[in-house]
């Protein structure tokens, strides 16, 4: 990749951040259930 290449070091990052953000935001669901289930029954 070039230094000015910045349309494919977009698609890059884009590629490599989105299944990290769709697994944070998938478990940050069960993440917040456990702890407000947690904090609840204590």
């Amino acid at each position: 990749m070039g230094a000015g290449d910045y349309g494919a070091q977009a698609a890059a990052a884009l590629i490599m951040t989105a299944p990290l953000v769709i697994l944070v935001l998938f478990f940050q669901r069960r993440i917040v259930s456990g702890l407000t289930a947690g904090a609840t029954t204590g």
